[in-house]
């Protein structure tokens, strides 16, 4: 939907000026100014289902995180649509700055002790969603697969409030107030520190640093369980690139698949 007719689908209260914004993979965002303020609007995808996306469990997770403060408060939303409205703030994103992982995973820590009544995300049930969409399935992608058979890969966990995709553009301002709960689920707390060191490319170093943060937070995690979720994360992320690129073409998209599976075959090859 364009900005003129998307504005004029909302209530009388949050009429004012569209401004679009750059950024985001999957949605179109726009800061929206009113009489009464400043606000951030997004406009879902077309097709959420396809990416695994339930809007209304998002909009669950969103305000149980907001109600602890981890994010901020949702002021108007159509889970149907995607449309969701929050606060402006006039403060950057973690791509405008390096990661701070002490007080990041004081937050992650905090959010990995609340109660959610929320399903949890089983990997091989995404897994078998993308490959479903994906038939046939990329060559490069299908050789990788029988890594994720191997006992080592799939550890026992007890299952957490975890946002799932924790990377710089979903992080705001010093707090930082975390952003965009589109695959929040209960899960294992290895997947969610492995989706922040991909996302921030931490080396082995820098994941021992981020591991010591989280258990000065209060977390409980050991190195070989989140060892054994970096794989998960690079399948996961070349599967959703390739359900975007075969959607709608985009070169990012598929070179964010490439990327991925470099990766794991690295990891094979290391295994062989």
């Amino acid at each position: 939907m364009d900005a003129e007719p998307l504005l004029a689908s909302l209530p009388a209260d949050w009429q004012g000026r569209l401004t679009p914004l750059a950024g985001g993979f999957t949605n179109r965002c726009w800061r929206l100014d009113t009489p009464a303020g400043a606000y951030w609007l997004r406009q879902g995808c077309a097709d959420p289902a396809a990416l695994g996306i339930d809007r209304r469990l998002e909009l669950f997770a969103h305000r149980t995180a907001a109600a602890a403060g981890l994010a901020l408060p949702v002021r108007f939303a159509r889970p149907e649509q995607g449309l969701l409205i929050l606060d402006w703030r006039d403060e950057p994103d973690w791509r405008q700055r390096p990661p701070d992982m002490t007080r990041l995973m004081a937050r992650v820590a905090a959010l990995h002790r609340l109660p959610a009544a929320l399903p949890v995300l089983d990997l091989r049930a995404r897994l078998g969603h993308y490959l479903r969409l994906l038939s046939p399935l990329p060559a490069d992608i299908a050789r990788v697969l029988p890594l994720f058979e191997r006992a080592e890969l799939n550890p026992p966990f007890s299952p957490v409030f975890c946002h799932h995709d924790l990377n710089a553009a979903n992080l705001l301002g010093e707090r930082p107030w975390l952003l965009d709960w589109e695959y929040a689920a209960r899960g294992d707390a290895a997947f969610e520190l492995a989706v922040i060191a991909d996302s921030f490319g931490l080396d082995r170093p820098g994941r021992a640093a981020m591991l010591a943060a989280y258990r000065a937070g209060g977390g409980e995690l050991s190195e070989a369980r989140l060892a054994a979720r970096r794989p998960w994360v690079w399948l996961l992320t070349a599967l959703w690139a390739a359900v975007q690129y075969r959607q709608c073409g985009q070169a990012g998209y598929l070179e964010q698949q490439q990327q991925a599976v470099q990766r794991l075959c690295q990891y094979q090859r290391e295994r062989e």
